[in-house]
């Protein structure tokens, strides 16, 4: 159906006038400039044509199909015409108006009228609120801005219509088309899933490119993004990065996370690259539409300022993308051909006065060499170099099979020898550190198509019916909070091991409890209310005998009376004492995306250090051993430093049950194990602590 709307035979222009200043009359206006065969047709009762354009009152006087209607008329029209628009069978349309959602409630409802005019009818639409659409090969600028960067392979999609505009002024500075485009501003209807989705199978595209907000239905993103990156590469500017846009949690996973970190961990899930700034977002469309993507890790520099050449080496350890070795015929053939050479090894430095001969030829040598999967090629505006003359030799050298980058850092003097580069169809970069950043970012999507397909979730035994009935009689208590015990029910429905303990509600039955399961031993205080009893002194590890259990009793009441005064308190749990590596293995449920994973440094240096990452569910296998290397705490498990390893394979068993918990026990709203004491490799893991909370459903 959205073919329909890239590719239409016919337009119908609701709002175009005589007055050019109005945005339909820019919108109509834009079409006839940038060629657009198909028919046309103006929906305007007071003029019986506009530039040229016959006229009609209204969309039913129209004969034959419309494939689209573009709306530009005050937001309390826009429904009587999307009812005409359904009665006429219209197939897709792009509301430009604005004063829906965005103005408040009373927009809001305005615009839930519009969207159920469009889920019956079945049509398919853009906005509100939106810049409009755009598709080189059918000629349709279907926007208000004169921008028209026309054919090319870049597709982009954003939410916002002037950060469009920015990108698309871009492209035409830098010589580069587009394929379609769409400003998608309310997303009554079609959003980022539904254009990745018709992005996937169009032909003329190479790469996407897409400026986001926010995202309404995270999983479906993942889903369609994670097919369209099999094909072709999906670039994202994210805004919102700040933690302010964070929603509370009561877990210390779901207060350092924020939405931000999620919208990283499904980004990573379904390989999209993601911009930190516009620079970056330029670069990726740069290299990806006019290169082919690396095969495998390894670029050589070639240069004529040594110190170009060493700034860009410096990049490639901050980028993550190395250096080649270069083979020793490689140097040795670099030493005959080139006389004179500075530096035949990789930044290989031509000299000063290199010519764009000897360009020419020390990247013809340096390509053929095994271990070089990519190009950076720099120069510096010198009097002894002809720089026009090196761009030309190096637009002529580009054959395809490896990526090139090109920079010329400076002012006017490189800006007329990069025109030839543009022309071209190389891709330049105004410095060192950002060619360098561009050929990183393809090895990131190179290296996520080469991760290990994602499977579906490990099968495991679990007793579901035993964790159902603790969140049920919570719930019949009004709790949103689970104490430890009740939590460590769920827990060991699962499957997961927690270390022997017992509740003691006196001195005396905490002193037999000891004795039971043998010291030393960990003391809790018990308690709902209570989230995080570290916080008030509420755990006392390492009691070795009878009269510390007491001391411990005593203190933990004390403790826990004080700081919260009106808690309750169930008493005081007696556990074993495990010993191990801390980590923190937690569940948050996103709005947008669902279930998160998270995993990091445990204890009480979760919030201190922030080492946590995360992972949107489902999670297969080899997903869940990518999150647990992820961060620094594999190092404390993988026995660096003369530390013995850890027991991997129990803590990748513990992630797996609780995301099983996450996916069968909706109501579970955060589920945080802090810590998850890893032991000995072979020796287990043990969940020491757990905090549960829940949210209550419609059902």
């Amino acid at each position: 159906m959205l073919d329909h709307m890239f590719s239409p035979r016919s337009i119908a222009v609701v709002g175009a006038s005589r007055d050019k200043r109005k945005v339909g009359s820019m919108l109509l206006s834009n079409l006839l400039a940038s060629g657009y065969e198909g028919r046309l047709i103006v929906v305007n009762p007071g003029a019986p044509q506009v530039m040229g354009v016959p006229s009609v009152s209204s969309l039913i006087e129209i004969d034959g199909e419309i494939d689209l209607v573009i709306i530009a008329v005050p937001s309390n029209i826009v429904k009587s015409v999307l009812l005409d628009a359904e009665a006429k069978g219209v197939k897709t349309t792009v509301v430009i108006s604005a004063g829906f959602k965005e103005e408040g409630a009373e927009g809001r409802l305005l615009e839930d009228e519009l969207s159920e005019i469009i889920k019956r009818s079945g049509m398919r639409a853009v906005g509100p609120n939106c810049f409009g659409i755009m598709d080189s090969r059918t000629k349709m600028n279907a926007t208000f801005t004169t921008l028209w960067p026309g054919i090319g392979n870049i597709a982009l999609i954003s939410q916002s219509g002037a950060v469009g505009s920015t990108v698309l002024d871009w492209l035409i500075k830098m010589r580069m088309g587009l394929s379609r485009f769409a400003s998608l501003g309310n997303k009554m209807d079609v959003d980022e899933a539904d254009m990745l989705t018709m992005l996937a199978d169009e032909p003329s595209t190479k790469v996407i490119g897409a400026y986001i907000e926010g995202l309404e239905c995270g999983q479906r993103f993942i889903e369609a993004a994670a097919k369209v990156t099999k094909y072709k590469p999906v670039i994202v500017m994210k805004s919102g990065r700040s933690e302010s846009g964070a929603r509370a949690a009561s877990s210390h996973t779901g207060s350092i996370a924020g939405s931000d970190s999620v919208y990283e961990a499904a980004f990573t899930k379904s390989n999209v690259l993601r911009a930190d700034d516009l620079d970056t977002f330029f670069d990726a469309l740069n290299i990806f539409s006019r290169m082919p993507v690396i095969s495998d890790d390894g670029i050589a520099i070639i240069s004529n300022a040594g110190g170009l050449g060493v700034m860009a080496a410096d990049a490639c350890s901050e980028q993550g993308i190395s250096l080649a070795s270069l083979d020793r015929s490689t140097v040795e053939e670099l030493e005959e051909n080139i006389p004179n050479i500075a530096n035949p090894r990789n930044p290989i430095d031509l000299r000063g006065d290199a010519s764009a001969e000897m360009f020419v030829e020390a990247m013809r040598i340096v390509s053929n060499d095994p271990a070089v999967n990519g190009l950076v090629l720099l120069s510096a505006p010198v009097d002894t170099v002809d720089l026009d003359a090196v761009a030309a030799a190096a637009v002529e050298f580009v054959d395809g099979s490896m990526p090139i980058a090109l920079s010329f850092p400076g002012g006017e003097e490189c800006d007329k020898a990069l025109e030839k580069v543009r022309a071209g169809g190389l891709p330049d970069f105004p410095t060192p550190e950002r060619a360098v950043g561009a050929m990183a970012m393809m090895l990131r999507y190179r290296q996520g198509l080469q991760r290990e397909p994602s499977h579906t979730p490990p099968v495991i035994d679990v007793d579901f019916k035993a964790a159902r009935k603790v969140v049920d009689e919570v719930l019949l208590t009004g709790r949103d909070s689970l104490s430890e015990e009740e939590g460590k029910r769920i827990l060991q429905a699962y499957g997961i091991p927690v270390p022997e303990e017992g509740k003691a509600q006196t001195c005396a039955e905490a002193v037999d409890m000891a004795s039971k399961i043998g010291y030393p031993l960990v003391m809790k205080i018990i308690s709902s209310d209570i989230h995080h009893k570290t916080d008030i002194g509420g755990v006392i590890v390492g009691i070795r005998d009878a009269e510390s259990v007491k001391d411990s009793f005593n203190l933990l009441m004390e403790r826990a009376r004080r700081s919260f005064p009106g808690a309750k308190i169930d008493g005081v749990s007696v556990q074993e004492m495990v010993k191990g590596e801390e980590v923190i293995v937690s569940m948050v449920r996103d709005e947008t995306f669902g279930p998160v994973l998270s995993y990091g440094m445990g204890g009480i240096f979760v919030e201190i250090l922030k080492e946590v990452s995360q992972r949107v569910l489902p999670l297969s296998l080899p997903e869940v051993d990518d999150l647990i290397r992820s961060n620094k705490a594999y190092q404390l498990l993988s026995g660096a430093r003369g530390r013995s390893p850890g027991d991997i394979a129990s803590l990748t068993d513990i992630m797996v049950r609780v995301a099983r918990i996450a996916t069968d026990i909706d109501e579970i709203e955060e589920l945080e194990i802090n810590p998850v004491m890893v032991g000995p490799i072979n020796e287990g893991s043990w969940a020491v602590d757990a905090l549960v909370t829940l949210r209550r459903l419609e059902r």
